[in-house]
């Protein structure tokens, strides 16, 4: 084999790897730990690695093909292992930028900065994941091509799936919640996928073949501590425009000024957002780049915005964070239209008109079980009426895909990030289109702390997660993440897990059935537990959701 790889095999070892992981998506959907019909990381990974590929054949240069793969990626992206497998590929887009082929070093350089921009892209990145797994593949990389000036990309190849599969099957001695499901991380099995399928499509093999793995789990990593540090408590954006910046450096340096650091664009436009003690000392550096826009400072202990620029410089400036191939900057805001709209994550009818009827602007379709994609997310925030947009994903994996489209915005958008839908009702309740996005965005998260919130599923697979012995069938109540539940049936669970809920604080018990409740038989079960404790108030809407029969929130 060559020791470069053309256009066209650069481009087939993608291409392979999305066949790969495709032929693979059940497998790995069957191994994440928790046992609930959810939007699994196979399926995550499978959408997002399509999107990443699906323009790649028209490209002609190694740099087109990067450029293809990095839009895909970021559009397509679902679900918290999409979002970190496509800034993987967006790392490769820039490692491979200008080259004409590609030999073992650039491969391992590329590699490199697909890690580095991975690790970036979570706030407290968690080891025993597909971060770790990419980490020592690029580190096995590195290391070969410094001992060989003539090493093949394919032999490279080798010895980098040699190093992710000895990484894989440690990540159960990295995080406790694999080793009790008796697993490893399904998103590091997704990658080796990827690279599985692209090693054999550079050789012109076949590239569907099975995963040698027996079992793997993706443990997310964390979100970000709902509750605000106000210790930073001014939240500043800006853009800044200017000639040659070096937006890595530059993320680098602000780095340690703050947190909830947002940061795009390229050399001549970037996107700034950070929560800051000291917003002074952020605009100070930012000025030795360029010339600063649209700048905007809320303090977020009072609620109350500062705005330090005029109309006229805000009409005048160029609002646009430019990524690989990204959404037209938008035009001046219109005053005519409310300073701030809400885009909601919803499934399900009832949920849809609630809502609406509580004021969201716009609704993005997708939950558990269909994770929506940024791009899906980004094009109704675009289309929403409002100058500013609060985003609520109402799901702990669509979380990452709301920041990412985000990001990738023509208008100012913060998001909230609700991890149940019953949050993001709450949250709506202390919505003001009148307030910026931020302040918003703020003030919802504090409202949804409140509450506690359940959901009714049932067991698709055997498990043991949560202390629990699991087998297919059960019907599991989850509370606030947790299985807490395992039972026969909804109704035992229901009764068995409203009193976990409850206390002498509590008032309000919220009732949203799904799509599979009977009207009757949700209102036999809310007049059981009307009964039960009389105490507290009751409410009983339908919600039309799939997977979950109840979602019940306790406030």
């Amino acid at each position: 084999m060559s020791s470069f790889l053309g256009v066209k095999e650069f481009a087939a070892f993608f291409i392979g790897g999305a066949a790969n992981l495709a032929a693979n998506k059940e497998k790995i959907n069957a191994l994440n730990v928790f046992p609930v019909p959810d939007g699994d990381t196979g399926t995550n990974m499978g959408l997002t690695m399509s999107s990443a590929v699906k323009d790649v054949p028209a490209a002609t240069t190694i740099s087109g093909v990067g450029a293809a793969l990095a839009h895909g990626a970021l559009l397509g992206a679902r679900g918290n292992s999409g979002v970190i497998l496509s800034q993987i590929l967006r790392g490769f887009s820039q490692g491979v930028e200008g080259a004409e082929a590609v030999a073992a070093a650039d491969f391992s350089r590329a590699m490199q900065k697909g890690v580095e921009l991975a690790y970036k892209s979570v706030m407290r990145p968690v080891e025993g994941t597909i971060l770790t797994v990419s980490r020592k593949m690029a580190e096995a990389a590195d290391k070969a091509v410094a001992a060989s000036d003539d090493m093949t990309v394919d032999a490279l190849l080798e010895l980098m799936l040699e190093a992710g599969y000895k990484a894989l099957n440690d990540t159960p001695n990295q995080l406790a919640i694999l080793k009790e499901a008796g697993v490893v991380d399904s998103g590091a099995a997704g990658l080796i996928a990827i690279f599985a399928g692209g090693l054999r499509a550079v050789r012109g093999e076949e590239f569907e073949m099975e995963l040698p793995v027996s079992g793997r789990v993706e443990a997310a990593a964390p979100a970000a501590d709902d509750k605000a540090d106000l210790v930073n408590h001014y939240c500043t954006e800006f853009f800044i425009h200017g000639e040659n910046i070096d937006v890595d450096a530059y993320r680098a340096k602000i780095q340690g000024m703050g947190e909830s650091q947002v940061v795009v664009g390229n050399e001549t436009v970037v996107k700034t957002h950070i929560h800051t003690a000291d917003p002074g000392a952020v605009l100070s550096y930012a000025l030795t780049l360029g010339s600063l826009h649209d700048l905007k400072i809320d303090n977020m202990k009072d609620q109350h915005r500062e705005t330090i620029f005029t109309e006229a410089e805000k009409a005048a400036a160029a609002a646009e964070a430019a990524m690989p191939a990204p959404a037209e900057a938008a035009a001046p805001a219109d005053e005519a239209l409310p300073l701030c709209g809400v885009v909601a994550v919803s499934s399900g009818a009832g949920l849809d008109q609630i809502f609406t009827e509580m004021g969201a602007g716009g609704i993005v379709s997708g939950g558990q079980s269909m994770n929506p994609s940024a791009e899906d997310i980004l094009t109704v925030v675009e289309q929403t009426a409002a100058q500013q947009v609060v985003i609520l994903p109402n799901n702990g994996n669509i979380i990452m895909a709301a920041n990412q489209a985000a990001g990738l915005a023509g208008k100012p958008v913060a998001v909230a990030p609700s991890k149940f839908i019953t949050q993001g009702i709450e949250a709506m309740m202390d919505f003001d289109p009148e307030r910026s996005a931020e302040e918003n965005a703020a003030a919802m998260t504090e409202a949804f702390q409140a509450v506690k919130n359940a959901q009714i599923t049932y067991a698709v697979r055997d498990s043991g997660a949560d202390g629990q012995d699991i087998h297919a069938g059960d019907i599991l109540g989850i509370l606030d993440g947790k299985i807490s539940v395992v039972e026969p049936t909804v109704r035992e669970a229901a009764l068995a897990l409203l009193p976990l809920m409850l206390d002498e604080d509590t008032s309000l018990i919220t009732l949203l059935y799904g799509e599979d409740v009977a009207e009757a038989d949700a209102a036999a079960l809310a007049d059981e537990i009307a009964a039960l404790y009389p105490e507290h108030e009751l409410e009983l809407h339908l919600g039309g959701q799939a997977v979950y029969y109840y979602l019940i929130a306790v406030e």
